[in-house]
């Protein structure tokens, strides 16, 4: 076995994003994705499930080499890795099991719309894909291809777009009355341990935040709602509920179902849509939303581009677009958001 040493921290570092075969396109601020994806998967090759614990203790000597910040705690750099676990399961390139245990998910293709390119999705590290490594364009957990090379596309599926963003096949208001339509609700027998808050776009000022949307009381109105509470240390509970003249007569729960792409189906029906605001910064555009977006469109966003959070703001998200901006834009209207002009 041959040692190689290496006489400045520059060198080690250039030698472990040759080893993770980082092409120019992938920041160090980027590359705790690849790391993570080549840990996850190098542990668990032989048992087919790698233990977050061992997982975050392999990776983190590499996270510190490579990202170059002496002063940062251990602790904080392990943060930083679980929460790239996290993302990584969201874009689904891992999966995790229970008992703390995480896998590579199956390498696949996901084509974008408009002839945009192609996802590479998966746990399987970019060292391991006999390519060149700048044929890739690293974005955040997510590796994109202007063009698939032809030896790739022979071994990996594609997947349909729509799948892997989640995004239902039905118009927003369609699907809006189809969630409506199949859950059944039972009779509602008040406890005065809760309390309940109701979501009333048509009530709210024309172009609201939709978290300003939100009331403790239903008013006098009839119809079909949706509710929620919060329960002990902060978690939030929804309901889809029916009241009668401001009282909740039946109820329901409302699990699995994107609340949120549901809120944007009741702005649209209440006809008081929110608001995109634009700015210009340098020479590309800049979306600044008050209200958040549904899973599936911050799953396809952060294909697309980046998202700030400004501190003295946290409400606000501020998103770029560095390809295919009017898709983006085109899936902002889907959800009957207002784009305002540039300023």
């Amino acid at each position: 076995m041959s040692v190689e040493v290496f006489q400045t921290s520059k060198e080690a570092v250039q030698a472990a994003r040759r080893v993770l075969d980082l092409g120019a396109t992938c920041k160090a601020s980027q590359s705790r994705y690849e790391i993570m994806r080549a840990t996850v998967w190098g542990i668990a090759g032989p048992s087919g499930t790698a233990h977050v614990n061992r997982v975050l203790g392999c990776a983190l000597p590499t996270w510190r080499l490579i990202s170059e910040r002496a002063s940062v705690s251990e602790e904080h750099f392990r943060a930083e890795l679980r929460d790239a676990l996290s993302t990584l399961q969201d874009s689904g390139d891992l999966v995790e099991l229970s008992g703390g245990y995480w896998a590579p998910a199956t390498a696949r293709f996901v084509a974008l719309p408009e002839h945009a390119g192609s996802l590479l999705v998966g746990g399987v590290p970019s060292a391991l894909l006999s390519i060149d490594r700048n044929l890739i364009q690293h974005h955040g957990p997510y590796r994109h291809f202007a063009n698939v090379p032809l030896v790739l596309t022979e071994s990996l599926p594609v997947e349909a777009f729509l799948s892997w963003a989640r995004l239902p096949d039905l118009p927003l208001p369609d699907w809006g009355q189809s969630v409506i339509d199949s859950l059944e609700r039972v009779t509602y027998l008040p406890d005065k341990s809760e309390a309940f808050e109701f979501y009333l776009p048509e009530k709210a000022r024309p172009g609201t935040p939709q978290f300003k949307r939100w009331s403790a009381d239903a008013a006098n109105i009839t119809g079909t709602v949706l509710a929620r509470r919060t329960r002990l240390y902060g978690a939030r509970e929804y309901r889809l509920v029916d009241v009668r003249s401001g009282k909740i007569v039946s109820a329901c729960e409302f699990q699995d179902i994107d609340v949120r792409r549901f809120m944007y189906a009741l702005d649209m029906a209440a006809k008081n849509p929110v608001h995109a605001r634009q700015f210009r910064v340098g020479d590309r555009r800049q979306w600044h939303f008050t209200s958040e977006l549904p899973r599936a469109e911050q799953r396809m966003f952060a294909a697309l581009g980046s998202v700030t959070i400004p501190g003295d703001r946290p409400f606000e998200r501020r998103w770029m677009f560095y390809r295919n901006e009017e898709l983006a834009l085109g899936m902002l209207r889907s959800l009957g958001i207002v784009i305002g002009q540039v300023s």
